[in-house]
């Protein structure tokens, strides 16, 4: 039999190939560290400090609490990152419910040869080889194909993955209700120092001012000998105790404003006034809660993000187990297909295909029962943690209301000695005389009543965070859970509404059981989710309480 001689086309096609292929090799193993360089971190720094207070509406005049909430739940990043992450959840619940879509793919493709694809057969009943080589397949063909399959057991496995999907998109809702609730109380907060300092810092400096003209006026009479050495190091210590005081007020009172200014994104140094709150009296302070503290352990255990986020979790890990279960069964295949091959050997260049294929993984038997064995103790794990966020969440409940009880009591007595210091502060300056040991009382009296003063404000936003914690344990958001922080003022008047009904105790009713739901928290939850807002952070699955 006579056997065509290699093809020298093909040698120096597989001579060129191959160094061409270990080049692309070696240069794939060659890659290198390239580090960005400093003129480029500093165009990014610029770049990005500039997006950070682009497309702000400017701030107009003096700054409500309405306005401060409003501006931070559009503008603060914290509560933009958690949009971002609410919608990434989204995203990906999209792409798991096309994952249970059938596969229909189309394929085509071109092949050549540098030589006939020659062959030659023997016969299996005489032995003998046929001696002339046959050819039954093009050297050069196109070929096509558009397929579908439709695996059944991974059809099952997507569902339950979209079905977790679902819950983690729904869990990205709940921590985007801990941001804006968790940022409502810190603007609440800011807010309230803010107003303070912006009232008591004008009243600062004149009464420094005097202090450091008396301690300025020491350095005369201890030169001229007016007073004793003793008496005039004594007054001189007496000074400097008043002026480190008024310091220590001041540098208080000034880190307000720059709290509240980084809580609503406004750039610093950039002007910030706020609305001065009425002044109130002990009686017009506090709010009326339910007597009943079960009550709001109740409205904890129902609303807060926390318990919310392990119910979705649990029922994440329900389908984890149904789906390693769904594993150990087998898989069958639908498949059909619509085919072309351009070889001009063929009879049928088109032709369709349809048929079934049932698959078994033998040894997902033995690796299945332990997979549903670790998923049934992720949800155990789950389950366990669910209850042991509830006592934190019970026990922070009971002393955010201890608390805010505490706050009020301190308020009153912060009030009452304000109103003395003040009266006390009036007959000093009316009785006083041009003396040295006059001017160090009235000093001395001035920032005794400023310190008053401070001590009021700062107890009555004690009482105000008091009440934010309380709204925080039990999970109450501040705005309706469709709410969309786009417009600045429609965002406001929702804000505005909610804080007025919070000012007067009204909490939203708690929703009726679901007929047939089991009293121990399961799958299903009895509710939807309400808005969105934040709370203290779980840490090795206890929550930290509230300050």
């Amino acid at each position: 039999m006579t056997r065509s001689s290699p093809d020298p086309r093909g040698r120096r096609f597989a001579s060129a190939l191959l160094p061409a292929t270990a080049l692309l090799l070696l240069s794939a193993c060659a890659v290198s560290p390239e580090p960005i360089g400093d003129g480029l971190h500093l165009s990014r720094a610029i770049a990005e400090k500039e997006a950070l207070y682009a497309g702000q509406e400017p701030l107009t005049g003096p700054l409500t609490l309405s306005e401060a909430i409003a501006r931070a739940l559009k503008y603060n990043l914290d509560h933009r990152l958690a949009l971002m992450e609410e919608a990434v959840q989204e995203r990906q619940l999209t792409l798991a419910n096309f994952n249970m879509l059938p596969r229909l793919a189309a394929n085509a493709g071109y092949t050549t040869r540098t030589n006939e694809n020659l062959t030659v057969s023997r016969s299996e009943r005489t032995g003998i080889t046929s001696p002339d080589p046959s050819l039954s397949t093009d050297a050069e063909r196109w070929t096509g194909d558009i397929s579908f399959t439709w695996n059944l057991l991974d059809f099952g496995v997507s569902y339950f993955q979209a079905q977790q999907q679902a819950d983690r998109t729904l869990i990205a809702v709940e921590r985007r209700r801990r941001v804006i609730n968790n940022m409502v109380k810190e603007v609440r907060s800011a807010y309230w120092r803010a107003a303070t300092a912006q009232r008591l810092l004008p009243l600062l400096d004149p009464i420094l001012a005097d202090a450091q003209g008396a301690l300025e006026a020491t350095d005369e009479i201890e030169r001229d000998l007016l007073q004793p050495p003793l008496a005039t190091l004594e007054y001189r210590k007496t000074i400097l105790q008043v002026i480190a005081q008024l310091r220590r007020l001041r540098s208080e009172l000034s880190v307000a404003r720059a709290q509240l200014a980084a809580l609503i994104n406004v750039p610093p140094g950039e002007p910030l006034s706020v609305v001065m709150p009425d002044d109130r009296d002990v009686d017009d302070v506090g709010v009326s809660l339910p007597d009943d503290i079960a009550e709001l352990e109740l409205y904890g255990l129902t609303y807060r993000p926390e318990l919310r986020e392990e119910v979705y979790q649990e029922r994440i890990d329900g389908n984890g187990v149904r789906k390693e279960m769904l594993r150990m069964l087998p898989g069958v295949s639908l498949l059909s297909s619509v085919n072309f091959d351009s070889n001009s050997f063929l009879i049928n260049q088109v032709w369709a295909e349809a048929g079934f294929r049932a698959t078994w993984n033998l040894l997902g038997l033995i690796q299945g029962p332990r997979a549903v064995e670790a998923a049934e103790t992720q949800a155990a794990l789950t389950r366990t943690r669910r209850l042991a966020v509830s006592v934190a969440v019970i026990t922070q409940i009971n002393v955010s209301y201890q608390q805010y009880r505490q706050a009020l009591e301190n308020y009153e007595t912060a009030y009452e000695i304000s109103k003395v210091e003040e009266r006390i502060l009036q007959m000093a300056e009316d009785a006083s005389e041009l003396e040295a040991e006059a001017e160090l009382e009235r000093i001395r009296r001035a920032a005794s009543s400023i310190a008053a003063q401070l001590d009021r404000d700062r107890s009555l936003a004690e009482v105000e965070a008091a009440l934010a914690n309380i709204y925080l344990s039990i999970g109450v958001d501040t705005l309706p859970a469709a709410l969309e922080p786009d417009d600045l003022e429609a965002l406001q008047g929702e804000v505005l509404a909610a804080l007025e009904r919070f000012e007067r105790g009204e909490l939203p009713p708690l929703p009726e059981p679901a007929a047939g739901e089991e009293t121990e928290p399961v799958a299903e939850e009895a509710t939807e989710p309400v808005a969105h807002g934040a709370v203290e952070p779980v840490v090795d699955g206890v929550m930290e309480p509230t300050s």
